[in-house]
């Protein structure tokens, strides 16, 4: 078992989660807001290490805290893949952020206090949480793991939306996989500590404007955590985990290596999760926005495919900037799209919201019914709102572009793809004059109907 997976078990954790706390970001936010009632003197990083302490250090937490409040903090804090039933697993130790993602509570807090860096002391690493450029140097160092297959940061859906219990992973996690709610977490408490440095705030004030400002911040970690690097920056941190942890760790399976071979190793494995992470925009999948299934059995379609078509969805036609919007509208969608028109299932492939976030329609590998004539030659990707007068904001623009490059890289569609606009292959103004026009400076784009 992988070491961020162990976990300082305690008596006040429930052993019936589905008895437990609402696991959201609203029930740790409420957490704060009271122990900053309780200790007003407190510093946001204070209040973290108040928190992982109790974790660690039972014995040294501060008879401020209640019982509950004990408990609540063992439930939030003890992070841990465990094996569900059948052939599931459970994450616990994780919460489901208003955008829309899923967060975990531990190596957020310790990013919020100790950065994303290799831990220099050595029995900082023998923590069930480490850093996460050490997690990815022990994830990464194994010379039976191959850098050039993609690698999988495993998400996946809750239990419920609105009262969130429970998370299961889809899918076993490998011992070499980490995944999407830890690196949320560790990205997040990052650009929270880098707030800070610049802005003293309390943890609570700092958590509002961050997951519920006007758009939510985090929807754009991935970014905002790319901007923080320099270059080669992440490759020389996995350098230092790797040598930290071979000269270390008692009991490593690493097999001699020379500096020129450590360094390779290490450029190849930030280059990885640098570009099948950092650089791939998130998408929120089908049973994040509590998607109903299709009706009858899709046809597969045959990446990677040549042609990209561009929507706007002209209602609804606000754009949403919001998770709870634009999960709404997806389910609308689905719903006049299935019960109206009469089709299987919601029409475009992919959806856009203004929220920064992609929506997860039909997906890569089922035809969708987004450009009549055209559904099994292309992916339908559809801007939700009304964009004949006004273009969606220049980062959710680039996040669209970025996600057309990522499947470029992962097979989906072909490297000298067309885009066009859907008006060009039917009789309709979608999508709208003013993205049109923007749609026709892009890089990809074609004049010629094929």
């Amino acid at each position: 078992m992988s070491i961020w997976y162990l976990v300082f078990l305690s008596p006040f954790l429930s052993s019936d989660p589905q008895n437990g706390p609402i696991m959201n970001m609203d029930t740790f936010l409420g957490l704060i807001k009271e122990l900053e009632t309780a200790l007003p003197d407190s510093s946001a990083q204070d209040l973290a290490q108040l928190l992982i302490s109790t974790i660690t250090l039972p014995s040294s937490s501060p008879e401020v805290l209640s019982a509950e409040q004990a408990s609540l903090i063992h439930t939030l804090l003890t992070y841990k893949v465990v094996a569900s039933k059948g052939e599931s697993w459970q994450e616990q130790g994780v919460v489901l952020a208003p955008d829309g993602s899923t967060v975990a509570i531990r190596p957020f807090l310790r990013a919020m206090l100790w950065g994303w860096k290799v831990d220099w002391k050595w029995e900082n690493l023998q923590e069930d949480n480490p850093s996460l450029a050490m997690s990815l140097a022990m994830c990464f160092a194994k010379s039976e793991v191959s850098l050039k297959a993609p690698q999988d940061f495993p998400g996946g859906f809750w239990d419920s939306i609105s009262m969130p219990k429970t998370f299961q992973l889809q899918g076993a996690p490998s011992k070499c996989d980490l995944t999407l709610a830890y690196i949320n977490g560790a990205l997040d408490g990052t650009l929270l500590r880098e707030m800070l440095i610049k802005d003293t705030q309390k943890m609570s004030s700092l958590l509002q404007s961050y997951y519920w400002g006007r758009p939510t911040k985090s929807a754009f970690r991935r970014q905002g955590f790319h901007d923080l690097l320099k270059e080669g920056q992440l490759a020389d941190e996995i350098r230092k985990g790797i040598n930290c942890y071979r000269e270390h760790a008692e009991d490593h399976d690493l097999q001699p290596i020379k500096d020129e071979r450590l360094n390779s190793i290490a450029h190849e494995v930030a280059k990885v999760f640098e570009q099948q992470y950092l650089e791939c925009p998130a998408v929120i999948p089908r049973c994040m926005w509590e998607a109903k299934p299709y009706k009858g059995t899709p046809t597969l379609l045959k990446p990677p495919l040549s042609q990209v078509y561009i929507h706007h969805t002209a209602e609804p036609s606000r754009p949403s900037v919001s998770f709870q919007e634009s999960a709404a509208n997806m389910r609308s969608m689905q719903r006049f799209h299935q019960e109206d028109r009469g089709w299987d299932d919601i029409g475009y492939s992919f959806v856009v919201g203004s929220d920064g976030y992609l929506y997860e329609g039909r997906g890569w590998h089922w035809v969708g019914a987004h450009t009549k004539g055209y559904n099994s030659v292309g992916y339908g990707i559809s801007f939700i709102g009304d964009f004949t007068s006004s273009v969606p904001d220049t980062r959710i623009l680039k996040l669209v572009k970025d996600f057309l490059k990522c499947a470029v890289r992962t097979g989906y569609i072909v490297p000298n793809y067309t885009i066009q606009g859907h008006r060009q292959v039917g009789n309709t103004t979608c999508p709208g004059d003013a993205l049109f026009q923007e749609i026709t400076s892009w890089e990809h784009f074609t004049k010629e109907s094929k």
